[in-house]
């Protein structure tokens, strides 16, 4: 029943939305068999090398399954390769590549969190040209953006029952990410973008649209970033942040229990109103936002914020600054995907229009007509 997935957004019947240059399987195989012979010492045979084609600009991700002898007794498993976004595909200002192998490895370590197992971090180019990391390969279903899961998918098919676990599930696991002790995750502090993590996220993103957006940059995200510095929380929760807490980026199982939480990249100590904001705004873009309910059993945005705080014991502050920051962040990641299309090929314009001019409504600014 349950699809065998990577990253999120990689699952069964998943329409591609990027297709990046194609990499020949045999010599792609016979890398990772010679590097993994040589990282771990021993003769190592891999096969059933799957290289997906969509799902996401910025990484390539291969996966497979390799096998060698331990003390003459052979072991194998599943592993996911993730490679360094190559400049042609890059959506974000700094990946924080290595970022994310330490934040994974440490929320393992120290937490319930449901995350991948990592084992291997790569800084030689000599394989791929790119740094890389390995880890463990989940199985199960994500609930896609394309075709959307509001209107097709598992979740459309599950029973109100089964939603209402699977959604409970996810808040429970950001409540969960929200209890982490922040002096685990000091490695994540920016001081060369701010004092503060909040005044760091302000000036990473303001760069961030400055390089990525090109002759693609509307006049609307200035006067955004000027309203979120003049009215920026007095004090603000310094805690870690998953960045990207959607549904789309949560792997369920088979009992629509949660399986694996994915995709770090944005990462940060902003703390855990931020998380709840990107929820809120991203529960809403994929269903209201384009004309469909939500499905019966998922939390609205009332039962959504009781349940997070009951579980988190926190009551969310200044939650509407957070949800006009999401916003421009997501206008800005909008952007940037239109500017590297041309070699990704992939998402419709209005796609991203529609995201930009819903960013731009949380300050009743002025839509775009054209990007």
């Amino acid at each position: 029943m349950s699809d065998a997935v990577g990253p999120s957004d990689l699952a069964q019947g998943a329409s591609p939305r990027f297709v990046k240059a194609s990499r020949d399987p045999e010599e792609t195989r016979g890398a990772i068999e010679r590097w993994l012979s040589g990282r771990l010492n021993v003769p190592v045979a891999v096969w059933d090398l799957d290289i997906p084609t969509g799902a996401g600009v910025s990484n390539e991700t291969f996966l497979f399954r390799a096998r060698w002898d331990v003390d003459g007794k052979p072991t194998q498993s599943e592993y996911v390769l993730r490679l360094h976004p190559s400049p042609d595909y890059q959506v974000f200002f700094d990946p924080e590549f290595r970022m994310q192998f330490d934040l994974l490895d440490r929320i393992r370590k120290i937490s319930d969190v449901r995350v991948p197992e990592v084992y291997w971090f790569e800084d030689d180019p000599a394989t791929f040209g790119r740094p890389f990391f390995v880890m463990e390969r989940k199985h199960g279903r994500v609930p896609v953006s394309i075709p959307l899961y509001n209107r097709e998918g598992f979740l459309v098919d599950a029973t109100p029952a089964q939603r209402r676990h699977a959604w409970e599930g996810v808040i429970a696991q950001m409540a969960t990410i929200h209890s982490v002790p922040v002096t685990e995750f000091e490695f994540l502090d920016r001081p060369q973008w701010g004092a503060t993590p909040l005044e760091q996220q302000l000036t990473y993103w303001k760069k961030a649209a400055e390089w990525g957006l090109e002759n693609h940059y509307p006049v609307q995200l200035d006067e955004m970033i000027t309203w979120l510095r003049a009215n920026q929380p007095v004090s603000i929760e310094r805690g870690l942040s998953w960045g990207d807490a959607r549904i789309g980026n949560v792997m369920f199982d088979d009992n629509f229990d949660v399986a694996a939480v994915l995709d770090w990249e944005q990462a940060s100590l902003i703390g855990p109103t931020a998380d709840l904001a990107w929820w809120l705004f991203f529960d809403e873009m994929f269903s209201t936002g384009q004309g469909v309910p939500l499905l019966e059993g998922m939390g609205d945005r009332a039962e959504t914020v009781e349940l997070w705080s009951s579980l988190s014991g926190r009551t969310p502050h200044d939650l509407h600054w957070h949800e006009v920051f999401v916003g421009y962040k997501m206008a800005n990641l909008a952007i940037r995907t239109t500017v590297v299309l041309p070699s990704a090929r992939g998402a419709a314009p209005a796609t991203t229009l529609n995201i930009v001019n819903g960013a731009l409504g949380r300050l009743d600014l002025g839509p775009v007509d054209s990007l």
